[in-house]
């Protein structure tokens, strides 16, 4: 009989690569039972099957045996079931790590796993560097240290995430190459307050090319992406942003983009209203040269409107919010299609068949209702407008309050951009593993944290603890109103607000992966907070570059509009963008889309007493 194929010794084989095969039985055709395809390894018995003077049967110990015609029974070879090991796989696992080891493995997993979840994949969200770049001495490669970001050195890869949005945003480019040789905006020292995404970054380089000097700060304290921010302070723009700052930090750098010796803005570019705020707050003589405002939130859109009502706006103020090129495509179509990418990037999460409520039917809440449903889910709307309600029962929701349904849900989403839309009562009632999440620009949608009270009455919670607040509130009752002094009164009303809010003692609070808490209940019911309440969709993912070409232009578009216009144009109140350059912005996208509009006649523009280029809608159009 032929000896077994891969002979050796079967208890220690020796993997590919280690040592070269030893000649004889175990080589040759043999090497083909180390493939996968190879099977089992023939045996002699198999071979001898066609000899009717054979016969085969199974040895007593489970073995195979040969029986020869003459009666004798002779055990046949036995398979040998090797093992497939790809080169160095035995000396790697063989070592075992060391407990400190083991704690540098689960830690790297594990951070992996969050970097997998991260707003935009920010580069620096693996970094262990914990330093705060306000510690920092950093210099770009021309030697300038006039900026603030996480990490300098990540500029080629901030680089790289700039020029792609720039394929995706058409408009801004073409305005770059049509007006660069004008330069509308020389002169101009527009500060900003925004997202610093990469979609920013082409705005400033844009703003840059027209002529204008920029210095930028960031609208949210978790949507900066690092590895931009450092591309900007490399290229020369002074920045002062990095993901995850405190609030503090917030401030901290918004100071530092309007406080500096020797420059002070012409113009400002705001989204959410906090930069505006700040200017009135601590530098208010600075509006003596300041042209005007472009706000795009609907937040800041309000402060304005109330500082207009008050007569305390002292600049012309352009509303890019309620544009229609705003209205419709960043609000409507970008909330659309982010709602889900941030949802499923945080929570992993199956969207079919979830009961959800969506607080707000405006043009945000219109998205995020239209992609949910879209997706299986089952969607609720809560309104105030009885116009945007029947638009939500038209479309095939059902309208319902809040407490109606906060019980049942899998899902609450906020976008009206008021405050105090879902409270600690509506959060103590809903259902265990229940997801809470806002789209609106401001953080004050959901009750995290009361949001007007003092740093002096937060500290006096911290430290002297709820115990102080309960007896505040027992003297409050028992004494007489006429007894107590209004800002007493006042102040005991903002720690009883403070104390329903989710930031109490009695909830344990739990970092599940970047940008997702667990808020735990003492009796183990928890809910799945998102980016602490703050904006969804710039927080925990990306937003489609093609829309923010939309709204970039027209935030660009308004720049130079406020800062050209012969004084006079605008007095000291709040103005839509025209709607002749509505239209431009449009125009400057349908390229990219092998778009072809029809033209007008004479005589049909005579007909509609239009003219031919435009504008075609009336300022009262609704879209």
């Amino acid at each position: 009989m032929a000896p077994a194929a891969g002979g050796g010794d079967p208890e220690a084989p020796a993997p590919a690569g280690e040592r070269p095969p030893a000649p004889g039985p175990g080589s040759g055709p043999a090497a083909a039972a180390l493939s996968p395809a190879a099977g089992k390894v023939p045996q002699a018995s198999a071979m001898k099957r066609s000899d009717p003077h054979h016969q085969h049967q199974r040895h007593r110990d489970g073995g195979e045996a040969l029986v020869s015609p003459d009666g004798t029974v002779t055990e046949a070879p036995r398979t040998v079931k090797k093992q497939i090991q790809f080169a160095d796989q035995k000396q790697e696992f063989n070592k075992r790590p060391t407990k400190i080891g083991r704690r540098s493995l689960s830690r790297s997993i594990s951070q992996s796993s969050t970097d997998s979840y991260s707003s935009a994949a920010s580069y620096t969200d693996s970094s262990d560097d914990e330093t705060s770049p306000r510690d920092k001495q950093q210099k770009n490669s021309k030697g300038s240290g006039d900026f603030c970001v996480k990490n300098i050195k990540q500029a080629e890869f901030g680089r790289r995430e700039i020029e792609i949005a720039e394929q995706e945003m058409p408009a801004l480019m073409a305005l770059r190459k049509r007006a660069q040789g004008e330069k509308p905006l020389a002169g101009a020292k527009i500060v900003g307050c925004t997202h610093i995404t990469a979609q920013t970054a082409v705005l400033m380089e844009t703003l840059g090319a027209l002529g204008a000097q920029c210095r930028w700060a960031a609208c949210n304290i978790y949507s900066t992406l690092n590895e931009v921010a450092a591309a900007l302070a490399e290229s020369g723009f002074p920045v002062f942003a990095w993901k995850g700052e405190s609030e503090d930090d917030f401030w901290w750098c918004i100071d530092r983009c309007v406080n500096v010796e020797g420059w002070q803005p012409n113009m400002i570019l705001d989204d959410g209203g906090d930069l505006t705020h700040w200017i009135y707050k601590k530098y208010p003589n600075m509006f003596k040269k300041i042209k005007g405002i472009v706000e795009e939130s609907v937040t800041g859109v309000h402060r304005l409107y109330q500082l207009s009502k008050a007569g305390k706006l002292c600049v012309p103020a352009m509303n890019v919010n309620d544009s229609v090129t705003k209205q419709k495509f960043d609000n409507l179509y970008c909330c659309r299609e982010s709602i889900l990418d941030g949802l499923k990037r945080t929570t992993d999460m199956m969207f079919g068949g979830k009961q959800v409520v969506v607080c707000g039917y405006g043009e945000v809440g219109k998205g995020c209702c239209a992609a949910l449903k879209a997706m299986g889910s089952i969607v609720y709307v809560t309104e105030i407008d009885p116009i945007c309600a029947l638009q939500a029962c038209m479309d095939g929701f059902r309208l319902v309050k809040l407490n109606e349904v906060i019980r049942q849900v899998d899902i609450v989403i906020t976008c009206t951009g008021n405050k105090n839309v879902v409270t600690r009562e509506h959060l103590d009632r809903m259902k265990n593993s229940c997801i809470v999440c806002n789209m609106g620009h401001s953080n004050t949608e959901i009750d995290v944290t009361y949001q007007s009270i003092s740093q002096c009455d937060f500290l006096v919670l911290k430290f002297y603890g709820i115990f102080l607040a309960q007896l505040y509130f027992c003297l409050g009752k028992w004494l007489k109103q006429s007894m107590l002094s209004s800002p007493l009164r006042a102040a005991l009303i903002e720690l009883q607000h403070c104390q329903a809010s989710l930031r109490t003692p009695e909830l344990t609070w739990e970092r599940v992966r970047s940008q997702v808490d667990h808020v735990i209940w003492p009796d183990g019911k928890r809910i799945v907070l998102l980016a602490e309440g703050r904006l969804l969709n710039l927080s925990c993912s990306t937003v489609p570059t093609f829309v923010l070409s939309i709204t970039a232009t027209t935030q660009a578009l308004a720049l130079i509009e406020l800062y050209n216009a012969p004084e006079g144009r605008y007095k000291q109140d709040v103005y839509l963008l025209p709607k002749k350059m509505d239209e431009y912005v449009a125009s400057l996208h349908l390229p990219t889309f092998d778009a072809h509009l029809t033209e007008l006649t004479d005589e049909q523009a005579k007909y509609l007493g239009l003219n031919k280029n435009g504008p075609f809608k009336p300022n009262y159009y609704r879209y």
